[in-house]
């Protein structure tokens, strides 16, 4: 009778782990394609320091531009300051 008890008891242990299992599964956000800079092979992740005052300004002015980005902005002047830099 006592074994009877524990393995009902083992069982329904084992129902709530298998439970869940499953909404930790359900829990788990759906993959998307992966798009953007981040994972993109031709883009680098690299660091600055500039002055709070230009980033707070600079991000001003791109809230006015919503199709360009910080991103954007850094690599156009770098661009630009390559080709400056190879023409002379």
């Amino acid at each position: 009778m006592f074994d009877d008890a524990l393995k009902q008891a083992k069982k329904a242990s084992t129902k709530t782990k298998e439970q869940k299992v499953e909404k930790v599964e359900e829990a788990k956000p759906k993959k998307r394609k992966s798009s953007g800079k981040r994972t993109d092979p031709d883009f680098k992740q690299v660091g600055a320091y500039i002055r709070k005052e230009t980033y707070l300004q600079i991000q001003r002015l791109l809230l006015e531009q919503p199709d360009k980005d910080f991103s954007d902005l850094v690599e156009e002047l770098l661009t630009d300051y390559l080709n400056n830099q190879l023409t002379d």
